[in-house]
């Protein structure tokens, strides 16, 4: 986590870091864990708004558009949304980069019901780093 929050900093990107509270009721109102690194995001980083690139996650309003559970309900009525599954950022033309919470991995999924189109094989931090500051 420590370049991505260098990172971070440096470019001053805007987060907004989740509490406790609201990562516990994030995971209640999913149904499924939510790996350590992912909570690690949200209590540090909440969302990550730099240039471009906006992630989903917490920190913000409930009806904010940003926030996980939002897009979340949205995305998981497509039958072929991946189980354990949070967006992460939404790439455009219908297709989605989200978080894998059982396997720690990002993956590209597509709707309407295109499924999984890549997995990235990598972790959380990695991709985050390498899609958003890292050109």
């Amino acid at each position: 986590m420590n370049t991505l929050e260098k990172l971070v900093k440096s470019h001053k990107a805007i987060t907004r870091p989740a509490d406790a509270k609201g990562v516990s009721a994030l995971q209640a109102a999913l149904g499924f864990p939510l790996s350590a690194e992912y909570k690690e995001f949200l209590s540090h980083f909440g969302i990550i708004v730099h240039g471009a690139y906006e992630t989903y996650g917490l920190g913000v309003p409930n009806d904010y558009y940003l926030n996980v559970l939002n897009a979340y309900k949205e995305l998981s009525n497509d039958p072929t949304y991946p189980s354990n599954t949070v967006p992460l950022l939404d790439e455009g033309d219908g297709q989605y980069y989200l978080y894998d919470n059982k396997e720690n991995t990002v993956i590209l999924w597509g709707t309407p019901n295109l499924g999984v189109i890549n997995t990235t094989n990598l972790r959380l931090n990695e991709f985050l780093i390498k899609k958003m500051f890292v050109k």
